[in-house]
Parts: structure tokens; C-alpha cells; sequence
């Protein structure tokens, strides 16, 4: 039965009615946030409020504050678009993955690293590179009851692995800081694996990746192209409002959503502050996740910024995360902003860096190559059991096998044609 329609009508106007109104409120704290924005370029007062909020009698401040001293920028900062250099290096690393299935008689699973190097100003042709990595050991996709992993321990690895393989190939392409040398991670970096018995080692393994893309002179950033749910910025904007200690301390439960602001996220404010190419201050959360960054070395507490990138087409804000070792460094931050412009100019109506749009093409598992992989493994389980037990399929079941396998045609030559596409 289908769907009525002529009943739902008269409804989604009334929710149209009602979007119309919440914009309205939106809009009104929208002006009321870029007020207080223009007049928030002292940086101490900014700093005494954050200084506040990290005292032990006070709590549930999460919000953005300024980098540390001497490398603070006014949080109102604009900055425009810098000059591009003229030759880079660009490697972005991205990954997918088979999940387990307890249903199966063989439990494993598979992560695909994808990993795509770009030379910046030159003809060079770039680079692709897959990393299909098949875990069957019990000791892999079982957990210390038998039980078989969940999803979010795989993903929590391939993480992991796709930070690893981003450090491994730009310390192979390490130049001494004579070119830009950026790698692109597509998600935010500051990572925190899933409550188990591995979550330590990896935490560990993955700062391990931090460290070696360092030492490689690299320029780490992640990039989140749709950070609609962030609002840390307006909790600074509304903490830069008060005025007194008492006034903190009564009005300390507003401090996680940010007291009059609260329904304004950071990507609404930003896209109408900054014009197309501009970014904003770097910044660094205040929150006890940040500071387990901050506790292996003060070069690696995750920062961030908004950047408005575009094309002949659209404009958008995303949100770019980068560890303290590049946010201190005007030069890398210089280069990463405008290295990532020019690579969400690069595709035409969207604008998303290449390179990661093409690790991902990579990485990605389809459902035919699922498919293929789950007949692979299930064809050497069958040969397994025919040489233990001395039993092979019949003739009718072989024949069913063949007839369901994937279809290949023959040409007048005998060239073979394989239809897996």
C-alpha cells in the first residue's frame, strides 16, 4: 500500500510554518553571537574566563579555547586566503572494511587502507597504493570470552591502520621541509578507541602514527567537511559574555549549552561570518579528551579552525583539525589553508578535496567484491572439508555452484571476458 500523500500535505506545510518561525530565533542569535564576536578581540579577557573554567570547583566547560600563549590568535581573527606555494605534496589515506558475521562458519574480517599521492605543481602523475589486510585468527576477531568482536572494535582498528599507513607513506616522502608536505586524514583526529580491553594499546599504537608523521616534517590535519553539530565556539562566545566569578559560578549549569546561544552551532555562525576561502582562529577544545592528547606532549593536543572553501559553484564550512606542532607554525597553517582550497576547486560542483575523495575510490569495498571475498573463503572452506572428511559436492550440487557463480562469456578467440563489473 502506498503512502497517502493528500493526508500528509496540509502537515508538512504546518512544519514549513514552524521551520519559518525556529529560523527567525535562529537569525536573532545569530546577530546577537557576531556581536559579541566583533567586540571579543582582547585576548585576556578571554583567557581569565578560561582560566576560570579550569579551576576544580567548576564544571561541564567544553567549549573552544585560544591556543596556548605565544601563539594565540584573537578568536574574531578572519584570516583571509593565503598565496599557494607552488609545488606540494599531498597524501590523503582513507579506509573501509568487512565487518565480522557470526552467522558464518568462518569468522573474519577485512580492512582496506586506500592511500593517494598528489604532486601540487607538477605533471607528475600521482600515486594509488590499497592495503587489504584479511584478520581469521581467533585471537583477531574473537574477544577474550570467545564472542565475536563487535563492529565498533574493526573500526576502532582501521582507524588505526589508516593513520599508519598515512604516517608510513610520508615518512617515505620526507624532503626536509624544502616542499610542503601534507597528510590528509578524513575524519577528525582527536581519536578515542571504544571501552575494551585494547583500548590503550590502541590509543597508543595510533599517537605512535602521530609521532612518526612528525618526525616526518609532515602537516597532519583531519578534515570534517559536515560539522553541523559542534558548538564549541559558541560556548566560548557565550563564556566571553560573563562578567564576574560569582556570575560563572550561578550560571555554571548554561556552560554545556551554551546559555542564550544554545540551538547555534558553529557551522550556522561561521558561514555567515567568513567569505569564501577565509578561515578562523585556531583554536584547541578545553576537555578531558583533548588533554590526554596534550599529556603524551604539548605537540600533540588536537587544534582546530573553520574554513570556508568553495568553487565557481558553492561555498561551504568545515571544520580542519591539526595536532599543536602544525597550529604553531604560521607557515604549514599558511600552506594547509590554501593547498586546501585548491583541492576543493578541483572537482567540479563539489567542494571536497580531491585527494581524499580519491582514497576513498580506493579503500572502498563494493558489494560484488564482498561478495567475491565471502565466495573466495567459502570455496576453501569446501576444500578444507572435502580433504578432511574424503567427501566431494555431487554433480547437482556442483552444478548449482556453477550456475549461481559469477557469469563469464568467451569471445570468438577464446579471450576470456570475466562480467564482475
Amino acid at each position: 500500500m502506498t503512502l497517502e500523500f493528500n493526508q500528509i500535505v496540509e502537515q508538512v506545510y504546518k512544519m514549513g510554518a514552524m521551520l519559518t518561525r525556529l529560523d527567525f530565533d535562529l537569525s536573532d542569535k545569530l546577530s546577537h553571537a557576531r556581536a559579541i564576536f566583533e567586540a571579543s578581540s582582547d585576548l585576556n579577557r578571554v583567557w581569565e574566563r578560561i582560566e576560570r573554567v579550569r579551576q576544580p570547583d567548576i564544571s561541564g566547560y567544553r567549549g573552544a579555547a585560544p591556543v596556548d600563549i605565544p601563539n594565540a590568535e584573537p578568536i574574531n581573527l578572519v584570516q583571509p586566503p593565503p598565496p599557494t606555494p607552488p609545488l606540494a605534496t599531498i597524501i590523503a589515506a582513507d579506509g573501509s572494511q568487512v565487518y565480522p558475521d557470526d552467522q558464518l562458519a568462518v569468522h573474519y574480517y577485512l580492512i582496506n587502507v586506500g592511500v593517494f599521492v598528489y604532486y601540487h605543481g607538477t605533471d607528475r602523475t600521482p600515486e594509488q597504493h590499497t592495503f587489504p589486510e584479511l584478520k581469521f585468527h581467533k585471537n583477531h576477531v574473537h574477544d577474550r570470552y570467545g564472542r565475536v568482536i563487535p563492529n565498533r572494535t574493526v573500526d576502532d582498528r582501521r582507524t588505526v591502520e589508516e593513520m599508519r599507513r598515512l604516517a608510513a607513506e610520508a615518512w617515505l616522502r620526507r624532503a626536509g621541509g624544502s616542499v610542503p608536505l601534507l597528510a590528509l586524514y578524513d575524519n577528525r583526529l582527536m581519536f578515542l578507541p571504544g571501552n575494551d580491553v585494547e583500548s590503550e594499546d590502541l590509543f597508543s599504537a595510533y599517537m605512535g602514527a602521530l609521532v612518526h608523521l612528525h618526525d616526518a616534517g609532515a602537516t597532519l590535519a583531519g578534515y570534517i567537511d559536515n560539522p553541523y553539530r559542534s558548538r564549541r565556539f559558541m560556548q566560548l562566545l557565550f563564556l566571553n559574555t560573563l562578567e564576574t566569578e560569582e556570575e560563572l559560578k550561578r550560571r555554571q549549569p548554561e556552560l554545556a549549552s551554551a546559555g542564550f546561544l544554545e540551538g547555534l552551532r558553529d557551522e550556522v555562525f561561521f558561514a555567515a561570518v567568513l567569505r569564501p576561502g577565509e578561515r578562523s582562529a585556531i583554536m584547541v577544545q578545553n576537555s578531558p579528551q583533548n588533554k590526554l592528547f596534550r599529556d603524551r606532549g604539548e605537540n600533540y593536543e588536537i587544534a582546530f579552525f573553520y574554513l570556508k572553501v568553495h568553487n565557481d559553484y558553492q561555498s561551504k564550512i568545515v571544520r580542519v583539525d591539526v595536532p599543536v606542532w602544525v597550529a604553531r607554525d604560521k607557515s604549514r597553517v599558511d600552506a594547509l589553508h590554501s593547498l586546501l582550497l585548491s583541492q576543493c576547486r578541483l572537482q567540479g560542483r563539489n567542494p571536497y578535496p580531491y585527494v581524499i575523495t580519491r582514497a576513498d575510490e580506493l579503500a572502498w569495498i563494493g558489494t560484488k567484491d564482498r561478495l567475491k571475498l565471502e565466495e573466495l573463503i567459502n570455496t576453501q572452506v569446501r576444500r578444507v572439508k572435502e580433504e578432511l572428511t574424503g567427501q566431494t559436492l555431487t554433480a547437482k550440487a556442483r552444478g548449482k555452484e556453477l550456475a549461481r557463480s559469477p557469469k563469464r562469456y568467451h569471445d570468438m578467440r577464446g579471450e576470456e571476458i570475466i562480467d564482475d563489473r
